[in-house]
């Protein structure tokens, strides 16, 4: 049972495309029986019915048969909402259809074949009604919703994860955790940003001795500054603007502070756009990762704490492969550093995520663009994000830790929930647009790869993980430098890195985890 609130009406919902599916296939199917009488009766100019024909097995096998080809080019998927891209698919298959059902014709009633004039015609009829049926439903479904909301939409704060999922909130043993950071220097990466900022603001409530608060981005830092002043604390905190993807600036930071706890946030984590970027992609999540093991373990860090995702786990996507990489160094670690992971789904709510984007759509009257319809991931809020990274400071059972996040919640699902929320009175089909799969993105998320046993902790919000990592370290830097060396080569494509990227992260023993999807040819480079 979904633990989000599914009304009947949401219900009701998901059964109407499969009846209105169900009501196309049986039109498509009586169109393509009829033409052939059309077809005879334009050839001959005497009306016969499709049994005088042809045998009526052989009619009806002909009307599967175009029926199929329309199925396997999507034709029934969303049909009034089909671009011309898919229009061009569609016509293709039906061609094909024709043809099959010439030579199905000829090996079932060879002695008694239909004429090659009314094949023809009939062919014609078939993919224009077809296509037309098609081109039908979407004139209609624009006409009926066309056109902005005609009233504003509703004034409220942004939405919240619990107004959709029930999940008791996450407890975390606050006592102990001040007990351990009390003499502690703690450094954070990408402290700016949507994870950093609940992460610094939980850690001055538990008063460390002092925070290193990293973000190569001036503004994030400068508005966490303006958000940190205004809570009463006695914490000394030092805001650094430090790339730390430059390895000396960050041992320098090491040198001078001696952290004692380090936890990893920063990350580039636009899937799309790191398919484009994948040197850049590698860098950022995987070296830069690697060099703070690294310098944790020379520095003398007692705990360094990873911030990876689920799309870690057999990954399609360069976002996924890099942060797998870079799990498999910090497991691979051997180190006087207690180093952990922690897995996360999507943060709710989080810069650059799909909430803003839809809220920002909703204000602006727009619809929402929803990339497929089962489209679904795991959510959780940036308080539970950052409670979870706390509290496995506690902990030292499992490499790699994970928060209960119940189900996956579907896209199409929450879309149609914010709809709702912003303007009640609209029907929500008229607010969502589908737009497709975008590079690297897979429909749902795993949370564990076959190789790993997913178990109790000792606190009861969260899981451990149990695996080993698949290469030793001296395989991984190896494999590293190999990719480095491609990426600086001066004529080196995207493509050819994405392509790579993917070997350096794919399992020895060859059990294809890792299945990225190929990227069209890039552009040749001018000049």
């Amino acid at each position: 049972m979904r633990e989000t609130k599914l009304d009947v009406r949401t219900q009701a919902h998901r059964l109407a495309p499969l009846a209105g599916r169900g009501l196309l296939v049986l039109a498509d199917g009586f169109w393509v029986y009829v033409t052939l009488a059309l077809a005879g009766f334009v050839r001959s100019g005497t009306w016969e019915w499709p049994h005088d024909i042809l045998s009526p097995s052989l009619a009806v096998l002909v009307s599967l048969i175009y029926i199929g080809a329309t199925a396997w080019s999507d034709g029934y998927r969303r049909p009034h909402a089909l671009r011309f891209p898919q229009f061009v698919r569609i016509t293709g298959a039906l061609i094909g259809a024709f043809l099959l059902s010439i030579a199905a014709a000829y090996l079932i009633t060879p002695t008694h074949s239909v004429p090659r004039g009314i094949a023809s015609v009939h062919a014609l009829l078939s993919i224009v009604g077809l296509l037309g049926i098609r081109s039908g439903l979407r004139l209609v479904t624009e006409r009926l919703h066309a056109g902005r909301p005609t009233t504003p939409a509703v004034q409220r704060e942004p939405v919240r994860l619990n107004e959709f999922v029930d999940r008791p909130p996450v407890e975390i043993d606050t006592a102990r955790l001040q007990e351990i950071l009390t003499d502690e220097t703690v450094l954070v990466t990408g402290a700016g940003g949507s994870i950093g900022t609940e992460l610094c603001e939980q850690l001055v409530r538990l008063d460390p001795d002092r925070l290193i608060l990293v973000d190569m981005c001036e503004y994030n830092l400068y508005r966490l500054q303006n958000r940190l002043e205004r809570r009463r604390h006695s914490v000394d905190i030092d805001f650094s603007i430090t790339d730390v993807r430059n390895r000396n600036a960050t041992a320098r930071l090491f040198r001078r502070h001696a952290p004692g706890v380090v936890i990893h946030t920063a990350a580039y984590k636009h899937v799309p756009m790191m398919e484009r970027h994948p040197d850049a992609a590698f860098e950022n999540n995987t070296l830069t990762t690697a060099n703070l093991v690294d310098l944790c373990d020379a520095f003398d860090a007692d705990q360094f704490v990873f911030v990876s995702t689920d799309k870690a786990v057999e990954p399609q996507s360069v976002l996924g492969a890099t942060k797998r990489l870079a799990e498999w160094y910090v497991r691979s670690a051997s180190t006087e550093t207690r180093c952990k992971i922690v897995r996360f789904g999507n943060v709710f709510g989080s810069q650059g995520s799909v909430v803003p984007l839809f809220e920002q759509r909703l204000k602006a009257g727009e619809p929402l663009p929803v990339t497929h319809p089962e489209m679904e991931r795991y959510f959780m809020t940036a308080h539970e994000a950052c409670s979870l990274i706390l509290q496995t400071l506690l902990h030292d059972t499992h490499p790699v830790y994970l928060l209960r996040m119940g189900d996956p919640v579907r896209i199409e699902w929450l879309a149609r929930q914010m709809v709702q929320a912003y303007y009640p009175d609209v029907v929500a089909d008229r607010m969502i647009e589908y737009i497709g799969k975008r590079p690297g993105e897979k429909l749902s998320e795993r949370l564990v790869t076959p190789s790993e046993q997913m178990e109790d902790s000792d606190h009861p919000n969260i899981l451990g993980i149990h695996g080993h990592p698949p290469c030793s370290r001296s395989e991984l830097q190896h494999r590293f430098e190999s990719f480095q060396q491609l990426s600086k080569e001066p004529d080196a494509r995207i493509h050819g890195l994405h392509e790579r990227l993917f070997d350096v992260a794919r399992i020895p023993s060859g059990d294809g985890q890792v299945s990225g999807t190929p990227l069209p040819s890039p552009p040749r480079a001018r000049g």
